[in-house]
């Protein structure tokens, strides 16, 4: 999986800074870290951690950036800002048709970590703000980097929505008896009312998001139905997701006792290390309910007043026994901490002596959700289903993505979003 990093950071390092459009990988832009110092990068609307990063362009709501970097003292940080397709490729337009304000920014909202064992430098940024503003609805990357402009750090995603429309959604058990077990199917129809829409089988594109994780999505889904105003998308194969399992979850808001799923706890001379206990497969059991955040975490530190600074950074580690190593594929330990890639850093190894696959991770004190995931061997293809199994039952997000570019439009509009839940009524 480094690669493709690798090839991304190329590409960017060499031009960031000179023209940023005509420099892009040849791809959708990721939501990825490249630098090993940069962690616990989030990015959430201002006052709800647990919220996706969407705003509306008709209020003053605004979306806040915050990371973490391992280092001693402050650095001089950038970003830019670029508007892009539905398909997350960059747009062609000037930075002035989206843009109001600078195109390059300093990040000059920082402070240092006090009373932990490992150092590091918390950075906050506000999206909107005094220096820059969006004009046009739409997707959106942030990009942060260092002053030398080689050495970029991160992309994070983001949407401005211009809600023109209203979409009304039903996610249930499949329709079709081959897929009710482990699929869940996400039906919704469009309202647009008095909003024009020309051609909407050319000029529409949808975008169903399972968990707003952009690797599982459906694309390009046509109207199967058209009435007065209304597009209907009520299928029963084309808009199927596997209903994947709930996540796994450990506590590590406090280091003074041992909560569930939690083996030990041991202080050594640089940090804590916290020891799970053994987790095994759960492809082949019965679906078991449990409260989860979809992979997301929540900092906290129950024995500090702020979080954000005196949480500490913990070695987590974590044993997946197993009688042989799997000869064509990797596990990877996956959730919202690891951006919801497969990185090197979140890759198991097989331990012959202990007939286990391991891993120690850094992170910061809080709440994590966390799954085991399979990558075969020359591939990118993410399987949450080999260990973690499939049920209809699961408890998921989808968010709906509704994009219009008319005809001689140069970028596409997001005149509507919509979050539906497969276990609440929507």
């Amino acid at each position: 999986m480094g690669y493709k990093r690798k090839f991304v950071l190329f590409v960017l390092s060499l031009f960031i800074g000179i023209n940023l459009c005509n420099a892009l990988p040849q791809g959708p832009f990721p939501d990825a870290v490249f630098s090993k110092s940069i962690k616990t990068v989030q990015f959430y609307k201002e006052g709800w951690e647990f919220s996706y990063p969407i705003i509306d362009l008709n209020d003053n709501k605004s979306l806040l950036l915050s990371f973490d970097d391992l280092a001693e003292s402050p650095k001089n940080l950038n970003y830019v800002v670029v508007l892009c397709d539905a398909d997350w490729m960059p747009s062609r337009l000037s930075y002035t048709d989206y843009l109001d304000g600078f195109y390059q920014n300093n990040i000059s909202n920082y402070r240092n970590s006090f009373n932990t064992r490992i150092s590091y430098v918390h950075y906050t940024l506000q999206l909107p703000n005094e220096n820059i503003k969006l004009k046009l609805p739409g997707n959106y990357i942030v990009l942060v980097y260092e002053n030398d402009e080689d050495k970029p750090l991160f992309i994070k995603r983001f949407s401005a929505v211009d809600q023109q429309i209203t979409i009304e959604t039903n996610v249930k058990r499949p329709t079709l008896p081959r897929y009710q077990n482990n699929y869940q199917e996400v039906d919704f129809t469009i309202f647009h009312g008095n909003y024009t829409i020309e051609s909407p089988y050319q000029n529409i594109k949808t975008v169903i998001v399972k968990n707003n994780q952009w690797k599982f999505s459906i694309t390009d889904l046509k109207p199967l139905f058209i009435r007065d105003n209304e597009l209907i998308y009520n299928y029963e194969d084309k808009n199927l997701f596997p209903g994947g399992n709930e996540y796994r979850t450990f506590d590590i808001k406090s280091l003074k006792y041992q909560s569930a799923n939690i083996q030990s706890i041991e202080s050594k001379y640089d940090t804590y290390h916290v020891r799970l206990k053994p987790d095994k497969s759960r492809a082949k059991i019965s679906y078991l309910s449990a409260d989860d955040l979809n992979g997301k975490y929540l900092i906290q530190n129950q024995e500090g007043t702020e979080p954000d600074y005196d949480a500490d950074y913990v070695h987590v580690l974590l044993n997946f026994p197993m009688e042989a190593p799997l000869p064509n594929g990797d596990i990877f330990v996956y959730g919202a901490f690891s951006d919801f890639n497969c990185y090197d850093d979140y890759k198991m190894t097989y331990n012959i002596e202990r007939n286990a696959y391991e891993l120690d991770m850094l992170v910061k004190q809080g709440y994590y959700n966390y799954q085991y995931v399979y990558v075969p061997k020359n591939s990118e293809e993410v399987d949450e289903r080999y260990f973690e199994g499939s049920f209809y039952e699961t408890e998921n997000n989808y968010v709906i993505y509704v994009y219009y570019r008319p005809f001689g439009s140069r970028y596409d509009k997001l005149i509507g979003v919509k979050v539906a839940n497969s276990t609440r009524k929507n």
